[in-house]
């Protein structure tokens, strides 16, 4: 937020844990923050949980989806090819520090034969 000069007055960062309890998710999430009416998601499960809760989901529009994605920046960790310029600086710096573009590539590999591998088995 600081790279983008967000005013810090304008927002604050709550931690949630996530207790991977669909029915218990949105109450939590509620008794930690304060008074909402407006959720912005375009996460599918994210949406309905807090639908069926009664709050009002709106969509958050996508900026050049096809290249700004989290696939298509992992995907290019992966392949080592330039995906530094679609993150943040503070963003590449942070990913670079827990090896995450490491971790990735190891996660890529395959001890199936490259005829028997399919596309998702690179898709995380």
């Amino acid at each position: 937020m600081d790279e983008t000069n967000i005013d810090p007055s304008k927002y604050f960062l709550i931690p949630i844990r996530d207790l991977r309890i669909h029915d218990l998710w949105v109450p939590n999430l509620v008794s930690q923050t304060p008074s909402f009416e407006i959720v912005f998601s375009n996460e599918p499960v994210t949406s309905r949980l807090f639908k069926e809760a009664g709050f009002r989901i709106e969509p958050i529009p996508f900026y050049d989806r096809e290249q700004f994605s989290a696939t298509e920046i992992r995907e290019r960790m992966v392949k080592g090819s330039g995906w530094e310029k679609l993150v943040p600086p503070s963003t590449s710096i942070y990913i670079k520090s827990i090896f995450g573009d490491e971790r990735l590539r190891e996660l890529a590999l395959s001890d199936k034969p490259r005829n028997q591998r399919h596309e998702r088995d690179y898709r995380f």
